[in-house]
């Protein structure tokens, strides 16, 4: 419903009728004003007029009369880095409007990487991002080496998203580093195995230049469960102050750019969270807060930080409060909606497959060709199922096994999956309906598995205290925005890439167990907001002289429909997908990308560079500063890089931890049990 008075017309001096118009439409243009009915005309790959009832003819009318038009999509937590070799969709983000997606997030990323340490870059990507090594070594297009020239080999591409890049802290330690890139990542490794002058002024030179040459900035991963093959943290992990300031005077340096963080900010050393001192928690998070303040002090808004921020972490409400008081640009990304783990039968993650019983019925229908879900409903099958899952977690279960249970324990957070994703536990979990009906939970779930097909835990971000008013109430502060939905990451336990659909299909439209948000505010919230922050000048809202992304939706329509397991991935690997309904028509750079929810074969998506860069900044020190792979370690540090870590994290604490317990448990004794080839993808 519109609710306010059109703004003033806005039009470009323009020669000839414009290629299309979109005609009376409720526009909620992205500024964050109340929306109106009115046109957007577009010529070429710019919007040229909106207003109401424009005086002008495209050459294409659409008519919107009954819908909303907004820009498009800016999503700024992406890990497509891989799937856009393989796939130029990025779906299924396009599909449900996003026309700019950002990636080389959470310090994770393939370039730079010599040819001689793409396994071990790969290896690493499939630990933190689960994304399957196997799948990597077939689909990726490994035509560079440096991070200059993984631009270029973006740039020749052509795909249905404009995407940007910043360069990770992995990469950047393994191109120097080689094997040695989180030795100072272990147990009293920083203090141990501290960096060299000489390896953090080449880390930031390479992070110089490939800001300089088009890099949005810098990410790096300061969580405890982002982790290695082998069980050790991610480098860069317990990266001391000197090196991220060197890396953020790099950025500025470059000409500007993002410092973006995936952290809990507690990691003071390689301690399990239930292990934590808390005076030393308390001690890390001031020494973090006081070196993203010195940034600032020294850069002000030439380094913007980013870093997740959801209910939890008020703390870090503050921080932002407290780095744009002083001068800074600093925003949090809070999960448009909880992550949560996807169940069915046949996918990777369920409750069941602790059971011989269902492996052995698994394996039975994959030689056969037999249904699994009628197998699954033989009465015998089903009894014996469901006692030895009983089994398994009544008992008092220790160590890694712990952790499996707790993947999907408590059941009074399992829930079957709905549109809205905000059940109520006492109503809609496992254990209501158990109570309600005198089941066990596990035979109501496995019920549900085999009837509604899909069943949904909350592990972390926004769905805290049975609600999600903690994030209606994140969503209102002025320093958030949506983020860390991870798109093309963790595909064997979540999909969540429709993050603006499902907050426009929720919180605006549907929404019974708490208050609404306006359309406009989710809006914003989606597109101007992330644009400014990275610098986007070019897009973000509806006005004359910017950027054609534009998403024409009908919001009576708009459905997100139930998740489902594709076998789209190369090598024929499966994954999670999910299906958006209600958009009738998006545009990138003018050019339709889909109508009516299917798409026109287009791609007109390119590599963006950043436009503050400085390219008298770029040195091409790449090669100079490559380190050996392989050689130079000494006989102690041979020996810390041999000894896996075992991982003493928490089951319920994310994709990233729920993937590698997977890999040490079931999948592990899979293996060893077929004498096989690893279930768990390898290069």
């Amino acid at each position: 419903t519109p609710r306010s008075t059109p703004p003033p017309s806005q039009t470009m001096a323009s020669d000839g009728a414009p290629d299309l118009v979109i005609r009376g439409g409720l526009i909620v243009d992205g500024s964050g004003r109340a929306p109106f009915v009115g046109d957007v005309a577009v010529t070429g790959t710019i919007i040229s007029a909106v207003g109401e009832a424009l005086d002008v003819r495209g050459k294409e009318e659409f008519d919107a009369r009954g819908l909303v038009v907004t820009p498009g999509w800016i999503d700024p937590h992406t890990h497509f880095d891989a799937q856009l070799s393989w796939d130029p969709y990025l779906s299924p983000s396009s599909s449900c409007g996003v026309t700019t997606c950002i990636m080389g997030n959470c310090g994770i990323g393939f370039a730079p990487c010599q040819k001689d340490r793409r396994e071990f870059l790969a290896y690493l990507i499939e630990a933190v991002e689960d994304i399957p090594g196997r799948v990597i070594a077939e689909g990726m297009d490994y035509d560079f080496e440096t991070f200059e020239e993984y631009l270029d080999s973006i740039e020749r591409k052509e795909l249905a998203c404009d995407v940007a890049v910043m360069i990770g802290h992995s990469a950047v330690r393994t191109w120097v580093m080689g094997k040695r890139a989180n030795l100072s990542d272990h147990p009293g490794g920083p203090a141990n195995h501290p960096l060299l002058d000489h390896e953090v002024a080449a880390i930031a030179a390479l992070v110089r230049d490939a800001v300089a040459a088009g890099a949005f900035g810098f990410s790096t991963s300061r969580l405890l469960i982002h982790r290695d093959p082998d069980g050790k943290l991610t480098p860069g992990a317990l990266s001391g102050t000197d090196e991220l300031k060197a890396i953020a005077r790099a950025v500025a340096e470059g000409g500007g750019g993002m410092f973006e963080m995936s952290s809990d900010f507690a990691c003071y050393e390689d301690v399990p969270y239930a292990k934590m001192e808390p005076e030393k928690v308390a001690e890390y998070r001031a020494s973090e807060f006081a070196w993203m303040q010195d940034i600032v002090r020294e850069h002000a808004k030439s380094v913007a930080f980013s870093f997740n921020c959801t209910p939890g972490m008020e703390f870090g409400l503050k921080y932002l409060e407290e780095l744009n008081d002083a001068g800074g640009l600093a925003k949090g990304q809070c999960m448009p909606r909880a992550q949560g783990l996807l169940q069915s039968f046949g996918a990777r993650l369920h409750p069941f497959i602790v059971s011989k019983s269902y492996h052995k019925a698994e394996q039975a229908c994959r030689k056969s060709g037999e249904d699994l879900k009628l197998k699954l409903k033989d009465a015998e099958t089903r009894s014996a199922i469901i006692a030895e899952a009983q089994q398994f977690f009544a008992k008092e279960q220790e160590g890694v096994m712990l952790e499996l249970s707790n993947v999907f324990q408590p059941f009074e957070i399992q829930f079957p999956w709905t549109p809205g994703y905000e059940p109520d536990k006492d109503v809609d979990s496992v254990e209501a309906i158990a109570a309600r009906t005198g089941d066990s939970s596990l035979a109501v779930l496995y019920d549900l598995l085999l009837e509604h097909g899909v069943v949904w835990k909350p592990f972390n971000g926004t769905y805290v205290a049975n609600s999600y008013k903690p994030a209606y109430e994140f969503f209102h502060h002025p320093h958030i925005i949506p983020g860390f939905a991870d798109a093309g990451a963790h595909g064997t336990v979540f999909q969540d890439a429709a993050g603006a659909s499902f907050m426009l299909s929720h919180f605006v439209r549907d929404r019974t167990r708490g208050p609404k948000l306006s359309i406009e505010h989710v809006v914003k919230l989606h597109t101007l907001d992330i644009a400014n922050l990275f610098g986007l000048s070019d897009r973000g809202t509806l006005e004359a002289g910017k950027k054609a992304d534009i998403n024409v939706i009908d919001m009576t329509k708009l459905k997100m429909n139930k998740p489902y397991l594709a076998k789209d991935l190369p090598l024929g690997a499966t994954r999670w997908l999910q299906d958006v309904d209600g958009y009738r028509l998006t545009l990138l750079s003018g050019c339709p990308t889909f109508r009516h929810g299917t798409a026109t074969g287009k791609l007109p998506g390119r590599l963006l560079r950043n436009p503050r860069r400085n390219a008298s900044a770029w040195k091409g020190i790449a090669a100079s500063v490559s380190g050996e792979f392989e050689t130079g370690l000494d006989a102690s540090q041979t020996a810390v890089l041999a000894k896996p870590k075992a991982f003493e994290g928490d089951g319920s604490a994310g994709a990233s931890a729920a993937a590698r317990i997977m890999r040490s448990t079931v999948e592990a004794e899979a293996d060893a049990s077929s004498q096989a080839p690893a279930a768990r993808s390898r290069l």
